[in-house]
């Protein structure tokens, strides 16, 4: 069996190795299964990506009695998020701690995906945050609330196989990814703000998911800073409370 360094050292000799070879295709209608894909295999796709992340996870921790009831509300709420976003067509590509990432590709992709963010912020804050209160007194005297910060962006993304065999998943390259990921981070939008879109995404959506009662849901554009380069995003506190 090979050493650890003599595998790192294969690794890296592969990137120069395998992108030799590799076979490109574009697809505008799905996401890949990593197990469909080659290492040497990429795909462009026009895709929608978006990032929900529990807000405050570390003051959960130090308001919560003991570790189960951390991973009860945590589990909860990737649980409520993945179910959101399979409902839109939208496809689970990675966790990332108290995070989840989905992939909306094909017809009204914007539209699924913000409808999804928009769920998810009603499904979060009256009826997962209620119950969470209700059931772990600890939380509920601490004054933590269960709430969430959603980025949704739109770009043309590079999908490539990534890790090694038994152990692989989809690595996104784009701006798309990336900004979906900065705007999930934001806390200093506008109070009650949970939800931040980027510009593209903003110019695809249908009319119901812009306007409510004749008056615009969104606020913007703003402007976020990221890779030396300046992208617009708009804000709402607006939810989608049918689920």
């Amino acid at each position: 069996m090979a050493s650890l360094k003599e595998q790192v050292a294969e690794a890296v000799s592969d990137v120069s190795r395998s992108w030799g070879t590799t076979t490109w295709s574009k697809t505008t209608t799905d996401v890949p299964d990593p197990d469909a894909m080659g290492y040497s295999d990429a795909k462009v796709v026009q895709a929608t990506y978006l990032y929900s992340d529990l807000i405050d996870s570390s003051g959960l921790v130090r308001a919560a009695a003991n570790q189960e009831q951390v991973a009860s509300v945590m589990s909860a709420f990737l649980k409520v998020s993945v179910r959101i976003i399979r409902a839109e067509n939208g496809h689970i590509r990675s966790f990332d701690g108290d995070r989840v990432m989905g992939v909306f590709t094909g017809p009204s992709r914007q539209t699924r995906a913000v409808r999804a963010a928009m769920k998810i912020e009603h499904a979060t804050s009256k009826i997962l945050d209620p119950k969470v209160r209700e059931t772990f007194a600890a939380i509920r005297e601490a004054g933590w609330h269960v709430r969430s910060m959603t980025g949704v962006a739109t770009s043309e993304a590079l999908l490539v196989r990534a890790g090694i065999r038994n152990n692989s998943d989809l690595l996104s390259i784009g701006a798309g990814p990336n900004l979906a990921a900065k705007l999930s981070d934001l806390r200093n939008t506008s109070v009650g703000h949970r939800i931040a879109i980027g510009k593209g995404t903003y110019g695809g959506m249908e009319q119901r998911v812009i306007m409510a009662s004749g008056k615009n849901m969104w606020t913007g554009p703003y402007s976020l800073q990221m890779g030396g380069g300046s992208y617009g995003y708009y804000t709402t506190s607006y939810r989608w409370t049918s689920l």
